[in-house]
């Protein structure tokens, strides 16, 4: 088992972190390898698991101490049940989640034994995304970090706003991150709105950027005169960071188990040792960085996240 060493400051009482974004149902195969198009064939195991990046987010940051609730649209309909159970037995709070009647969405996922890559196909049939109208309902002071997925802009844009109007108007301020994956032109306004933004992989290549340092580097011109520190993780070259007060970039290795089993949630796992890291043990960046890419290094030696709630336990670090 890989082993972590967690540099941290004295135990500190944190209030919890709130996630807003999705929650869906994964439908997990794993594979011997992968299917022809038109071909009927037995998978070697499968299991359906909570899923959603925002979801995923607050599973793992539970696992590893943190208090945490979760802000999404939740349904009604029988298929949910299964993970409200799952959220109500990892003591993620959803108090605040507003209800639809409408089907959750789902996605199906393909693992491939021998290689651990995941492909993932989604169904969302314009299941609703939560409001401004909703998040204008939370007491906002509960909260020391909020985390967005960067999805459905125009309400997002003005959740966020809200939190900064709220750490402008109270002594106590609360830090916000951004996960950005998808709709570079529509979601690129909210940058400029957080203190910490998560670019993807895949959305740097769709741009035509071909590093994580040009990621940031082109990241970060976009969104001046407010530019937040940007991390972008970049699979088994690591991840780099780029500090939005000194400017200066850091380069953080990949921390690749012996055996890669399961590549599913391995960002979101990232996401949440990045912000367990900054938040909780109130590291430096490039500190964070590192523990976010030892995180998201266990995630994937084996299925589902569990395990990771090892790492929490042989670092003791504390009533988080």
């Amino acid at each position: 088992m890989m082993t972590l060493t967690w540099k941290r400051c004295a135990k500190l009482r944190m209030n919890p972190v709130l996630c807003v974004g999705c929650t869906v149902i994964d439908f997990v195969t794993i594979n011997d390898n992968f299917p022809e198009e038109d071909t009927d064939r037995r998978c070697l195991d499968g299991f359906w698991q909570r899923g959603g990046n925002a979801s995923n987010v607050s599973t793992v940051l539970r696992l590893l101490g943190s208090d945490v609730d979760f802000f999404g649209m939740l349904s009604h309909a029988g298929a949910f049940r299964v993970l409200l159970d799952d959220l109500h037995r990892r003591g993620i709070d959803v108090q605040h989640c507003p209800h639809t009647e409408m089907d959750p969405p789902f996605s199906s996922v393909i693992i491939v034994k021998a290689t651990g890559s995941r492909t993932i196909v989604h169904c969302n049939k314009n299941y609703p995304y939560v409001t401004w109208q909703d998040f204008s309902k939370i007491d906002l002071k509960r909260y020391g970090w909020i985390h967005f997925e960067a999805r459905k802009a125009s309400e997002t844009i003005k959740m966020m706003r809200a939190v900064q109007e709220h750490n402008r108007m109270n002594e106590e301020r609360i830090i916000i991150s951004l996960d950005f994956e998808s709709l570079f032109e529509a979601n690129l306004p909210l940058c400029g709105l957080c203190d910490y933004v998560v670019f993807s992989k895949e959305l740097a290549n769709q741009q035509g950027w071909q590093t994580a340092q040009e990621t940031c580097t082109e990241l970060a011109h976009r969104v001046k005169p407010n530019c937040p520190s940007i991390i972008c993780p970049w699979g088994n070259t690591g991840a780099v960071c780029l500090d939005a007060t000194t400017q200066n970039l850091h380069n953080g290795p990949a921390y690749e188990p012996k055996q890669i089993v399961d590549t599913l949630g391995a960002g979101d796992s990232f996401m949440a040792g990045f912000i367990y890291a900054t938040y909780a043990l109130r590291q430096s960046l490039p500190d964070a960085v590192d523990l976010a890419n030892r995180v998201a290094g266990h995630k994937i030696s084996q299925f589902g996240y569990d395990h990771i709630a090892q790492l929490q336990k042989d670092n003791k670090p504390g009533n988080i």
